[in-house]
């Protein structure tokens, strides 16, 4: 790895942060569908999103498309993430500080998408499926 400014070390610290509360989010999402909820679902790598999609397959036809649109998104932007970080431990991987602010914007502003969709469904009972 190469040495890295004190920006780069911060911009990679906040895209992790983004990242990790991107799938916190998409944890809560499919809380209910697993024994342990919430934190069972959050500590296991990849599950997050298995759960969340599980979800997204169960949303009423009419939201459908737009949340499980959002849930890729989720999906490829934390791909974007972990590549970006792992692209520092070689010689031609020339990431920088603008690289990792804007994949971290990207997951904040997808995030905050998929908030408002779950906050919308939510107050409106038959479109998203309840909790066991």
């Amino acid at each position: 790895m190469r040495r890295l400014t004190d920006e780069t070390v911060l911009a990679v610290g906040r895209l992790t942060l983004a990242a990790t509360e991107l799938e916190y989010l998409l944890a809560h999402i499919g809380a209910g569908q697993v024994d342990g909820g919430l934190a069972a679902i959050f500590t296991a790598s990849g599950e997050p999103l298995r759960a969340a999609r599980h979800v997204a397959q169960r949303v009423s036809a009419d939201r459908r498309d737009e949340f499980f649109g959002l849930v890729e998104a989720a999906a490829t932007y934390l791909v974007q993430s972990r590549t970006a970080v792992c692209a520092m431990w070689f010689e031609s991987g020339s990431v920088d500080a603008a690289t990792f602010d804007e994949i971290a914007n990207l997951i904040l502003r997808c995030r905050g998408r998929l908030q408002a969709l779950l906050d919308e469904l939510e107050s409106t009972p038959p479109a998203l499926p309840r909790h066991r």
